[in-house]
């Protein structure tokens, strides 16, 4: 409980007012080059296989301005949607 209002803590909002999905990984990466980006995203992944469904994101100099609930919000609705378009490649007749 937040001690100054006794109210219990609330969970960050994207824009929107939605709650934030609480079994996303997203890893934010700033000033990083290719090359390392796809190092680290390597090494993450190798950590367990509960880190393979992990998301990824390099900042840009739009989304470098957002609020970081704004930006977890895009980047779990993006992985959603990256994810559901692979099981469809998967599933198409050769």
């Amino acid at each position: 409980m937040d001690e100054k209002n006794k109210e219990p803590p609330t969970l960050p909002q994207a824009n929107e007012g939605q709650p934030l999905p609480q079994d996303f990984r997203a890893v934010i990466m700033y000033g990083m080059s290719n090359q390392e980006a796809l190092a680290v995203m390597k090494a993450i992944k190798a950590i367990s296989p509960s880190m393979k469904d992990t998301a990824f994101a390099m900042t840009t100099k739009t989304n470098i301005t957002w609020p970081l609930g704004q930006l977890i919000a895009e980047l779990s609705a993006e992985h959603k949607m990256m994810k559901k378009w692979t099981e469809t490649q998967r599933e198409k007749p050769e």
